[in-house]
């Protein structure tokens, strides 16, 4: 991204708020003891009215920096109403390893990844949620995990609720199954009355069932609230920004794998998170709208990454769930919100918009 287009996605100093620094030299550098010279890690975070979790999370990613590790901390703000930037303006003044970069709008997660990513200097780079604070340790973990085994893309922290409850976050695959019995609010009925295993089965419950991992397990998308690779394999961007806040962890997962790349819950690596508390929020604000998105992306998913016949059965089996809702919403008077939620993220009347797909339509990189 050239200084040019960063200016119009923010309005800090040129593109992050900070002290300057100078562009990396495009020379290859000097050789330097792999052992003896600290390494760079980015840790990348976006906010949207964190005002009240940003500050732990900033201590737990600056406290990542050792002997042999250095990080920055760079935090995109998606146009928080609370004084999030405030105080992450107010944290890169007293300490210059951490810089700011305002969005101006809700971009969505995915843009925001990717505009504070085109700045970043770590050949390793972490993306940590606001409402995530890393153990000490944490990223040193991950790093070392990435760099013993080339075959691993993706390293991700071992998650816990903050009263110290495991945290099932993994997912396979998002597959026709899976979204009819996970996805639909007949199909969930459905698996309600089978005891929850379509549920289990795509958390990988199995996995958790003697308690958490103790050695690094394979899964097909760990949570995306604190995971580490390396630079070089997110180029030329993590995410695709038509993905704004559901599904990108899952596409970039399978961008992963195609090129032969697996990803790992690495247990030495251990985090507190909230579980999403801005798409929380959102959905407590504007369900029927959260639920427009969330049909509208996993519908983009099934479109690259589902053969043809399973994605015309996905529509359908969307558009069978919202009649048999409406029906549901008349007899019996329940909440009509999911029903427009499905209309909208079909394009049909009667729905409301996606909460930020019209943004992502403007662009979209991978």
């Amino acid at each position: 991204m050239g200084a040019q287009a960063r200016r119009r996605r923010g309005d800090e100093c040129p593109a992050v708020c900070g002290s300057r620094r100078r562009a990396p030299d495009p020379s290859p550098p000097p050789y330097r003891d792999a052992v003896s010279a600290p390494a760079l890690v980015s840790i990348l975070v976006v906010t949207y009215d964190h005002a009240g979790e940003i500050d732990v999370c900033l201590d737990g990613a600056l406290a990542q920096a050792g002997e042999h590790l250095h990080v920055e901390v760079l935090v995109a703000d998606n146009a928080s109403h609370d004084g999030s930037a405030d105080r992450v303006r107010a944290r890169a003044a007293a300490d210059s390893r951490v810089r700011l970069l305002k969005m101006g709008t809700n971009t969505g997660f995915a843009a925001a990844v990717n505009a504070v990513f085109a700045v970043a200097l770590g050949d390793h780079v972490l993306i940590l949620n606001p409402d995530c604070v890393m153990d000490p340790g944490c990223a040193g973990a991950l790093r070392d995990r990435l760099l013993a085994h080339p075959a691993v893309g993706l390293a991700a922290a071992l998650l816990r609720d903050p009263d110290g409850t495991p945290q099932l976050f993994a997912r396979r695959d998002l597959r026709l199954t899976g979204a009819l019995l996970g996805f639909t609010s007949i199909g969930r009925r459905i698996d309600r009355r089978r005891g929850g295993a379509a549920l289990a089965h795509r958390r990988y419950e199995d996995l958790w069932a003697g308690g958490p991992p103790h050695e690094p397990v394979t899964v097909f998308c760990p949570a995306a609230a604190c995971v580490m690779a390396a630079r070089e394999d997110l180029r030329p961007m993590p995410f695709d920004e038509r993905f704004p806040l559901f599904f990108n962890d899952g596409d970039l997962c399978n961008r992963l794998a195609r090129d032969g790349r697996r990803a790992e819950v690495v247990p030495a690596a251990t985090a507190t998170h909230g579980y999403g508390t801005s798409v929380a929020r959102a959905q407590t604000a504007d369900p029927a709208r959260m639920r427009a998105e969330w049909v509208a992306s996993m519908r983009r998913y099934a479109g690259r990454w589902w053969p043809r016949p399973a994605r015309a059965a996905l529509a359908a089996l969307l558009l069978a769930d919202a009649v048999a809702g409406a029906a549901l919403c008349l007899v019996r008077r329940e909440d009509p919100r999911e029903v427009r939620g499905t209309l909208g993220g079909l394009g049909l009347p009667g729905g409301p918009p996606p909460l930020l797909t019209p943004l992502a339509r403007r662009g979209g990189r991978r």
